[in-house]
């Protein structure tokens, strides 16, 4: 792996997390979604999985777009597959059925990964500053949350913090 792959390897585990505390893919706000299904434009679709680096497939196109939760900005990428892409014969043949198999695994990240590698302009220059946005809303908002943790606990940060102090208080009930 080179320099630049592992940077950016990085780069996506900091700015992409997209699975919560709880193990559960987290939704794409709607401004992040808008973004994606208007940078799926001229692309080729194929109707075979193949790892997304290598070409895009229909079934990663539909559980991307079935993980959007918004109803009009889905069907806004539906209808956007067929108009501004470009599809293989195969795909074209098996799209309804290619429609219904990605209802099963939806997840909207994978947009942003077919972007990443697909459409490399629009992913720098608008996914990815949104993506680190997100970041820092959420990066924020965990401060916010442990902030409010400390003062719910009536924590004093410059109590002396040793073990000996700790299991005193504690024996106290303090």
């Amino acid at each position: 792996m080179s320099y630049k792959d592992y940077a950016q390897q990085q780069h996506d585990r900091i700015y992409g997390v997209q699975i919560n505390d709880d193990g559960a893919i987290e939704q794409m706000n709607d401004e992040l979604a808008q973004a994606c299904v208007d940078g799926l434009k001229n692309l080729e679709i194929h109707n075979y999985p193949q790892p997304i680096n290598m070409e895009v497939s229909l079934q990663s196109i539909f559980c991307g777009l079935y993980g959007i939760s918004n109803e009009s900005i889905r069907a806004e990428g539906m209808k956007n597959i067929r108009q501004f892409n470009k599809l293989s014969a195969n795909a074209d043949k098996n799209y309804g059925q290619a429609s219904s198999n990605g209802e099963r695994k939806p997840n909207p990240w994978i947009l942003t990964k077919i972007l990443r590698y697909h459409n490399k302009d629009y992913y720098e220059q608008i996914i990815k500053p949104l993506l680190k946005k997100n970041y820092e809303v959420k990066k924020q908002s965990k401060i916010v949350d442990t902030v409010k943790q400390i003062e719910k606990h009536e924590i004093d940060l410059k109590d002396v913090f040793t073990l000996t102090d700790v299991s005193s208080k504690a024996l106290n009930g303090q």
